[in-house]
């Protein structure tokens, strides 16, 4: 068993399998069509992301009774800090079990935990039994068992540096901690010396706690169609309607842009990314359209798009804003054209659940765009 995309919206992938799965072959992220070719009677659920949302708050409720520090590592882990809690590395084991037992009989769900002295162990161990164990590895752990890991279940080592590490005849963990921290950084840049650290059992380098406070780096959308797109219009809609989001979510955020950037993802999965650079900060759709579609328009190829993203980066706060003594430029007609083109072409390509629009007068006047976009949680 396993669970998919939505096969519907080309989004065909395997997010999760079974044990019986994993066995047989089926890899996280490849096709339906690939692990299906593995194995013929595989069943597929597609994903219910709002109950996968909520069952990860029910979980996270229930952590929260055991400490104040809860640091979430994506919607289904998390590290637990059990030190106001337990005295020693088997107390914190007996609590896992207690906690264990809590979200199988409160929630019906199986979890796999890990127990160490740092976070880097805690993650490794809770991927050594599953889907219903607790494992410990304590410090006299470190040689005899941690050392004898392959050097790519450590956290934070992924494909690329696993080549890297495996061209250089690191192997295990043990290889890793016992290679020179120098020859590391100079393969793997600084990653390479955080390995070596956390090889040998230091992670006060790594703080898994995102601040409040600390700003992102970058905002984008991408949408992947249900059919290939294969008129301009059709792409210019979808570039638009991005752009809008975007607008939107730096609006929110109040900062602004000066680099817009596109994907455009063809047919045969070949991609094309670009990106330019303006002059003055920016949070108008109208000028990250105009953007994203100068890029489009300078680096398109003619064949058939499947997919079509929009970003920003070099965020800014916008307290100040320098003011331009000229107007915008608006070509009404295009955004009229586009307009019309919105409503049934959303809701043909199966996206328009991501979009609310409701057109105005007032807003396109004041927006200087024919509609407004706001995008829907998913």
């Amino acid at each position: 068993m396993a669970v998919v995309g939505d096969p519907a919206m080309r989004h065909g992938i395997i997010l999760a399998k079974n044990d019986i799965a994993k066995k047989m072959g089926v890899i996280t992220g490849e096709s339906i069509f690939s692990a299906k070719k593995k194995v013929g009677n595989l069943v597929t659920l597609t994903a219910d992301y709002p109950k996968y949302v909520d069952f990860a708050k029910r979980t996270r409720k229930i952590y929260s009774e055991y400490s104040d520090d809860v640091i979430p590592f994506g919607l289904d882990e998390a590290w637990i800090d059990l030190s106001g809690r337990a005295l020693n590395i088997g107390e914190g084991a007996m609590l896992a079990d207690e906690l264990r037992a809590r979200i199988k009989a409160e929630l019906g769900l199986t979890a796999s935990v890990g127990v160490s002295y740092n976070y880097i162990f805690s993650k490794l161990a809770s991927d050594m039994k599953k889907p219903d164990a607790t494992t410990v590895l304590s410090e006299a752990d470190l040689q005899p068992v941690i050392w004898k890991k392959p050097a790519f279940e450590l956290l934070f080592v992924g494909p690329a540096t696993r080549r890297k590490l495996t061209s250089m005849g690191v192997l295990t963990i043990g290889d890793l901690a016992q290679s020179s921290a120098k020859l590391l950084k100079r393969a793997l840049g600084k990653n390479g010396e955080t390995l070596w650290h956390f090889a040998n059992g230091d992670d006060r380098g790594f703080d898994p706690k995102t601040p409040e406070d600390d700003p992102f780096k970058s905002i984008g959308n991408t949408v992947t169609m249900p059919y290939d797109l294969t008129v301009e219009l059709d792409i210019l809609t979808m570039l638009y309607v991005l752009s809008k989001t975007i607008s939107a979510r730096l609006k929110k955020h109040t900062t602004k842009t000066t680099c817009i950037a596109i994907l455009i993802k063809y047919s045969d999965f070949t991609a094309i990314n670009r990106q330019l650079t303006i002059s003055l900060p920016t949070d108008k759709e109208q000028q990250i359209y105009e953007s994203a579609k100068s890029l489009f328009r300078g680096n398109s190829d003619s064949k058939p798009v499947r997919s079509v993203g929009v970003s920003v980066s070099k965020l800014c706060n916008n307290k100040y804003e320098q003011l331009t003594l000229f107007s915008e430029d608006e070509n009404i007609d295009e955004f009229t054209e586009i307009e019309n083109n919105l409503r049934g072409k959303l809701k043909e390509m199966k996206v328009d659940k991501y979009f609310n629009f409701n057109f105005t007068e007032g807003e396109r006047k004041q927006a200087g765009f024919p509609c407004r976009a706001q995008e829907q949680p998913l």
